[in-house]
């Protein structure tokens, strides 16, 4: 099953937008951020739609660019999750991103078109 199956065309394509105007730093740390999470959260279709999920977020929410990837899985950790080991990784990763945020200099606000 491919993880992006449910996510309509537009939100695919505000993604790839995003992607596209983001400057390879930025780049980098959303790569880094991403890997961070699933190195918690599991490569396996679990973990991918977490990353979905945080990406549609973003989007909905009109984040500008998306090395924000971190702030945002504080939202998914807000949201029900019945999986209650699930639910304990994606507060772990939140943490981890956290960690990671500080230790680069990020931004602790997100970026929001306006």
């Amino acid at each position: 099953m491919d993880v992006f199956e449910n996510v309509d065309g537009e939100t695919k394509s505000r993604i790839v937008e995003r992607w596209k105007t983001m400057n390879e730093s930025d780049k980098t740390h959303f790569i880094n951020q991403v890997s961070l999470a699933l190195s918690v959260w599991g490569s396996d279709e679990k973990g991918k739609q977490l990353v979905v999920d945080v990406l549609r977020q973003m989007v909905s929410n009109g984040s500008s660019t998306l090395a924000d990837f971190g702030l945002y899985v504080d939202v998914i950790a807000e949201k029900p999750i019945s999986d209650t080991d699930l639910k304990g990784k994606v507060r772990r990763a939140s943490l981890i991103l956290d960690g990671y945020r500080i230790k680069n200099a990020l931004p602790s606000e997100r970026h929001i078109e306006i």
